[in-house]
Order: structure tokens, then C-alpha cells, then sequence
């Protein structure tokens, strides 16, 4: 009978093992405004309506400047160009009026920073998550209002800092920052000997993982991180998905 006792014991915590890697359930960010029929990088309102009323609660937007100095969501103007049959103006900016004359991909509308934020203000159900600009100012004066339900991914260990000090509701510091290897070293590894800040969260690319500053955090410290872009949930190792909270996506339905 306590040979059975102890089989069925094991039995029982092996299945709550197995069931707790299956629950794992990371934040859903609808990348670039998120997939539409196919469609994906649009950072467009017909995406941003169809991610809306399909569920999404964390959308992002990748945010440039246009030529006379207006931000507005592209994520690169090589790609806008592109994407708007004029390959041949390469990587150079449209005016604010020719960047919303166009149609992305001959069907869809180009958005204003300002009419995103008009959209979020209004659903105080909504989190925006930024991605190329995270200058504590241009964020401040784009979207003033919805500070504690706006996700910044900083591209320097400074513009980090202050727009925690600030309150945005999440701050990541990227691993496109121009100064991650000093960041990861000093504010994360080796805190506990630098002055400044820690840095509790990171936006990671999935390649990261293979990467020898991220398996130094792995064994000296502890990190919580938004992953991009992932389209299936199984490519993420079991043993990261302890410190990966939110996850981009262009077609996982949250």
C-alpha cells in the first residue's frame, strides 16, 4: 500500500510540474500596431482597430520623426517608402502632410503620435508601448496623459533612469541601447559595486538568449524581460520563461 502511496505522490507532482510549464501566460503585445490579414509593420489605425477588438490590451508603436518635425509611427522610413511604392527615396523622411497622403501598402492609414494618443486616452483599457524614441521629453509631450499605462523601451541607461523617476508604468531598458554592454555590466551584473540604479527590466530580441552577457545575468543575477518578436510561444526555452513576462507578437491572440 505505501508503494502505491509513493507512486501515485510522484505521479502527482510530476503532473503539477508539467502543468505549471504549460501556465506559463506572458503579456501579449500586438507588435507594430499588431498583424492585419496577413499584414504585419503596418503601425497603422486599421492594425490598431483590429487589434483593439481582438483583444489586445499592450499595443506598440515604433515612433519617428517626419521631416518637419512630427512624430509619427513608422517603423523606418526605408520601410514607409517601401511599403508605399516609392522604394527609390530610400531612407529619407516624408513632410507630415505627404506621410498622411499616403496609403501603406496602398490600403492602410498612417498615424500621428498625437491621434495615437488621442485613441488611448480614450480607453483607459489600453497600455502603449513605444519602441524607437524614448527621449523622457518627446515622450512627456506626445503622450502626457497616459503616463501610468505607457510601456518606454529605452534606448540609453539615462533616458532609463529618468523616465523611472518619472512613473511611466514600465520602463525597458533595450538591448539596442547604444551603451547595453556598460548597462548590463555595471546595473545589472555588478550593481552592487556602481552607483545608479538597477535594472530590473529588459527588452530582449530572441537571439539574445545565445549571447554572453545574457548568460552572465543568468548565473550573477535576475532579470524580468519583454521578448520580440515571437510568433510561437514553444521557441521560448522553458528555462528563460521564468523571467519573461511580456512577449511581442504579430499573430498570437492574447
Amino acid at each position: 500500500m505505501r508503494f502505491y502511496s509513493i507512486v501515485t505522490a510522484i505521479t502527482l507532482l510530476l503532473t503539477a510540474c508539467s502543468n505549471g510549464t504549460q501556465e506559463w501566460e506572458p503579456k501579449i503585445i500586438a507588435h507594430a500596431a499588431g498583424g492585419i490579414d496577413g499584414d504585419i509593420y503596418t503601425n497603422s489605425l486599421e492594425a490598431l482597430t483590429n487589434s483593439i477588438e481582438a483583444g489586445y490590451k499592450y499595443i506598440e508603436f515604433d515612433l519617428l520623426f517626419t521631416a518637419d518635425s512630427v512624430l509619427v509611427a513608422t517603423h523606418s522610413w526605408e520601410e514607409y517608402n517601401t511599403l508605399c511604392g516609392q522604394p527609390q527615396k530610400g531612407d529619407s523622411a516624408p513632410t507630415l502632410s505627404a506621410f498622411l497622403s499616403q496609403r501603406i501598402m496602398g490600403k492602410y492609414t498612417p498615424l500621428t503620435a498625437q491621434q495615437i494618443n488621442s485613441i488611448f486616452e480614450s480607453d483607459s483599457t489600453l497600455f502603449l508601448v513605444t519602441d524607437k524614441t524614448s527621449s523622457p521629453d518627446i515622450i512627456k509631450e506626445y503622450f502626457p496623459n497616459i503616463k501610468e499605462r505607457t510601456i518606454v523601451e529605452a534606448f540609453s541607461y539615462e533616458d532609463y533612469t529618468e523616465l523611472n523617476r518619472q512613473g511611466y508604468h514600465k520602463v525597458l531598458y533595450s538591448c539596442l541601447a547604444h551603451d547595453i554592454t556598460e548597462g548590463i555590466v555595471k546595473h545589472i551584473i555588478l550593481h552592487h559595486f556602481f552607483k545608479g540604479e538597477k535594472i530590473e527590466w529588459l527588452s530582449l530580441h530572441t537571439s539574445a538568449f545565445d549571447h554572453h552577457l545574457f548568460k552572465l545575468i543568468d548565473i550573477f543575477s535576475h532579470y524580468k524581460a519583454a521578448l520580440f518578436t515571437v510568433n510561437d510561444k514553444e521557441i521560448v526555452p522553458q528555462k528563460h520563461r521564468k523571467n519573461i513576462e511580456y512577449i511581442y507578437t504579430d499573430n498570437i491572440i492574447p
